[in-house]
C-alpha cells in the first residue's frame, strides 16, 4: 500500500468544517495559504497515516511568485505549523493540536514532506455537514493572516444567509472578546488596534476578494463590546474570480495537464492535422498512463517525449482559443 502521496495544488475550491472556521487559531499569511492550500487538495480516501509531498515549486506558481521568492520563508512557515497549535470547540470538550505532526526538508529535492494528526484529520477534510466553502483565489493576495482568518469567518456568515436566497446581505453581531479569542489577537491588543485590523481587512476584501462590509459599534455604557457586520457580494471582484476559476486549469502547463489527465483519460480532447503523419486528421487522447495518444491510430504510436510536445501545443491552443477553452470547461 502506497504510504506517500504528493500534493499538487490545482484544486481551487476550499471547504473548511464550521468548527476549523470557529476554532481559535493564529498564523502568519504565508503559514495559513500553505495549510488552506493543503486543506483544499486532502482527501477523504487517503489512509490516516499518509506521508503527504508538497513540491515548494508548485505553490510559488500558485502564489504568482518565484520559487526563491517563498523558498526562505517556507521553513518560518512551517515551523508555525507545529508550534502553533489551534482550538476546536467539540460537542463535550475541546481539542488542542498542532496543524502537522511533522515536516522534512532535504536539499535538493525541493519539497516538504509531513504528516497530519488522526484526531485533526477530520475536521481538515470537512467531514461534517457543515462547512465553508470558498475559491482559494479570495485569500492568495491578503498579506495578514488576520485579514484571511477575518475573510473566512465572513464569508461563512454570507453564505448561511444566502444558502436558500442568494443576493441576500448578511447581518451578524459579534461580539469583540469572541473576535479577541478567536483570531488571538496578541495580548497587548486593545479595541483601537482590534478596530484598525478590520479597517484594514475592509480595504483588502473589497479589493481582492468576492465579498465587501462595513460594521457598526455597539456599546454597553462606554465601552465597545459588540460589533455588526454587514456583508454583501462584491460585484468588482465576483463576477471577476468566477470567470478566472472556470479556467484555472490554464494557470500553469503542470495544472492544466494534471486536469487532461482527470478528465480526459481514453476521451477525445481535440480532432487536428497531424503534422508527423503527412497532414492526416488525429483525434488526441490520454492513456490511464498519463500519455498523449492518437485515437485513430494505437496507443504505442506515442512516447513521453512526443506526448510533451502535444501537451505543449494544447495548452498554447486552450490559452489562444475561446471555444477551445470553453469546452474544456465544460469537460465536453
Amino acid at each position: 500500500m502506497n504510504r506517500q502521496k504528493n500534493i499538487v495544488p490545482n484544486n481551487d475550491i476550499v471547504r473548511k468544517s464550521e468548527s476549523l472556521v470557529k476554532a481559535r487559531y493564529s498564523l502568519n499569511p504565508l503559514a495559513l495559504k500553505f495549510v488552506t492550500t493543503i486543506i483544499a487538495n486532502l482527501k477523504r480516501s487517503d489512509e490516516v497515516d499518509k506521508e503527504y509531498i508538497f513540491r515548494v515549486k508548485d505553490f510559488a506558481e500558485m502564489m504568482g511568485v518565484s520559487y526563491h521568492d517563498i523558498y526562505a520563508e517556507m521553513e518560518e512557515a512551517v515551523e508555525e505549523l507545529l508550534k502553533k497549535p489551534l482550538h476546536i470547540k467539540t460537542d463535550d470538550g475541546w481539542l488542542k493540536a498542532n496543524w502537522i505532526s511533522d515536516a522534512e526538508y532535504k536539499e535538493g529535492m525541493g519539497h516538504i514532506s509531513f504528516t497530519i494528526s488522526k484526531k485533526l484529520r477530520p475536521y481538515l477534510l470537512a467531514v461534517q455537514e457543515k462547512f465553508l466553502k470558498y475559491h482559494i483565489e479570495n485569500i492568495l493576495r491578503l498579506r495578514s493572516g488576520y485579514v484571511i482568518r477575518l475573510y473566512e469567518i465572513l464569508k461563512d456568515w454570507y453564505n448561511k444567509a444566502n444558502r436558500y436566497d442568494n443576493g441576500k446581505k448578511a447581518d451578524k453581531i459579534a461580539e469583540v472578546k469572541w473576535l479577541r479569542d478567536t483570531l488571538e489577537f496578541s495580548k497587548g491588543y486593545r479595541y483601537n488596534d482590534i478596530k484598525r485590523v478590520i479597517q484594514k481587512a475592509q480595504k483588502d476584501l473589497e479589493q481582492h476578494t468576492d465579498i465587501t462590509f462595513t460594521f457598526e459599534e455597539i456599546k454597553t455604557g462606554r465601552k465597545v463590546t459588540h460589533l455588526k457586520f454587514i456583508i454583501e457580494e462584491n460585484p468588482k471582484n465576483a463576477k471577476k474570480l468566477e470567470d478566472k476559476n472556470k479556467y484555472s486549469f490554464l494557470a500553469t502547463k503542470r495544472s492544466f495537464v494534471n486536469y487532461l489527465r482527470k478528465h480526459y483519460v481514453n476521451k477525445p480532447i481535440i480532432e487536428a492535422p497531424n503534422k508527423n503523419a503527412n497532414g492526416q486528421m488525429s483525434k488526441w487522447s490520454i492513456n490511464p498512463q498519463g500519455l498523449v495518444y492518437d485515437m485513430y491510430l494505437t496507443e504505442e504510436n506515442i512516447n513521453a517525449t512526443r506526448s510533451d510536445e502535444i501537451y505543449e501545443k494544447l495548452y498554447e491552443f486552450a490559452k489562444e482559443n475561446e471555444r477551445f477553452k470553453e469546452k474544456l470547461a465544460k469537460k465536453e
